[in-house]
């Protein structure tokens, strides 16, 4: 979400990884975006409003199970998120929930 502070009007694409790292790698094409997918396919694809990126968001044909995020911003200066799981050539919204690990460790 810091990241995408600073790209309200510009493209924010790229992938997020699904490990202890949780690496952010940004991709500036479709054939970089294909690339990094290819290369890191547990990974979650994460795109913001702009032009740019839905144009080339769309330009992918993603595999069954792939995850979006959709960094949206409604009201000027308020941020949220939507996530998507790829079902066939459908993205089916998904509920996301935020889980600190310090939280769930102290509530055993």
């Amino acid at each position: 979400m810091s990241k995408a502070i600073h790209f309200t009007d510009t493209c924010l694409l790229g992938i997020l990884q699904k490990n202890d790292s949780e690496k952010i790698i940004q991709a500036y094409s479709a054939d970089e975006l294909r690339q990094l997918l290819k290369d890191i396919p547990n990974s979650i694809l994460f795109y913001n409003q702009n032009q740019q990126a839905i144009e080339i968001r769309d330009q992918i044909e993603y595999a069954d199970g792939q995850q979006h995020i959709e960094v949206f911003q409604d009201t000027t200066g308020v941020f949220g998120l939507r996530a998507y799981l790829q079902i066939g050539k459908v993205e089916t919204p998904v509920t996301l929930e935020l889980e600190d690990e310090k939280i769930a460790t102290d509530n055993r």
